[in-house]
Order: structure tokens, then C-alpha cells, then sequence
């Protein structure tokens, strides 16, 4: 009886570290991916559609595909980004973007931006709606963006206005 109780600390100790190890190992399998400045811009209220800026950035060591997007106000969100056509800009669908460790996708107006559809009732200028994006991985992040006309200005609440959410793969 005496062995086993002098055995049974360093058993525990054993399993702990094997604990940890798995954790490690796990933990270089992360992706993270940063959120940040997400606005909205506010359109008349007949409108259906309007678009979300800001930057997402792949902060992990991994890439992540972005698969889509969702928000509560809207029946489907899109990635698309702005083409000029001859002597017109359209906008079009760009599928599911991946990012390189370290990479930014820039959401800005005439460039790569959230397309929000089927909109039944639009947000009002200087509300807040929730935005979520949704990696191939399975792993979610939302976020809190402004509604605004116009850009909102880098104020220091614009610049502390960001979401940094893990995801395991």
C-alpha cells in the first residue's frame, strides 16, 4: 500500500504533463482572426441592401478560409468586391477568401466589402448591428459594428473597436 501511494504522485504528475503537451500541440493548430473598425453603412429605409467595411486579419499561424457571413438584419451576406467594368464599377461575389498567416482583408468602400441582402427593415444611422463571420473550420467570430452614413472617423472608441477570437481547426 505504501508503493502505491509513493507511486500515484508521480502517476498524476505524469499525466499532467502529458496533459500539457497535448495542449501544446494543439495550441500550434490555432487559427486566430481579428476583427477590427467593422461599420455599416446606413441607407434610406427602402433599401434592401447596403454594404459593411473594415479590416479582418489573420493573426494565427494557419490559414483561414472565410466561408461566409451572417447578420440577424440580413436574409443572406456576401463577400463581394467592386470591378470596374469599361466606364462602370459592379460588384461582385468573391467566393470564399483565404488568408495567409499574418494577411489583411480590407473591406472598403470601391474595393472588397461585406454585402448585406434581403434586408427588411434597414438599421438606423448610430445603432449597432452584429456581424459574424464564419471560417471553413467551423469557428465563428462576431462582432459589434456601427451604423453609419459616412465612415466613422479613427476617434478612440473606433480604434478600440475590434474582436480577437481563437478558433481551433
Amino acid at each position: 500500500m505504501t508503493s502505491h501511494l509513493n507511486t500515484s504522485p508521480c502517476r498524476h504528475l505524469h499525466r499532467l504533463g502529458l496533459t500539457l503537451a497535448l495542449i501544446s500541440i494543439a495550441g500550434t493548430a490555432r487559427a486566430e482572426l481579428l476583427v477590427s473598425d467593422l461599420w455599416v453603412r446606413s441607407m434610406p429605409p427602402n433599401q434592401t441592401m447596403t454594404a459593411g467595411y473594415g479590416v479582418i486579419t489573420n493573426t494565427g499561424s494557419e490559414a483561414i478560409t472565410l466561408s461566409g457571413a451572417s447578420s440577424a438584419i440580413a436574409a443572406r451576406v456576401e463577400f463581394h468586391e467592386s470591378v470596374r467594368d469599361g466606364d462602370s464599377v459592379r460588384m461582385v461575389p468573391m467566393g470564399t477568401p483565404t488568408l495567409a498567416p499574418g494577411e489583411k482583408l480590407e473591406l472598403i468602400p470601391g474595393g472588397a466589402h461585406l454585402m448585406l441582402m434581403g434586408i427588411e427593415q434597414m438599421p438606423a444611422a448610430d445603432t449597432t448591428i452584429e456581424v459574424c463571420l464564419t471560417t471553413e473550420a467551423g469557428g465563428n467570430t462576431c462582432t459589434s459594428a456601427p451604423v453609419s452614413r459616412n465612415a466613422p472617423t479613427q476617434s478612440h472608441e473606433m480604434s478600440e473597436h475590434h474582436h480577437h477570437h481563437s478558433m481551433q481547426h
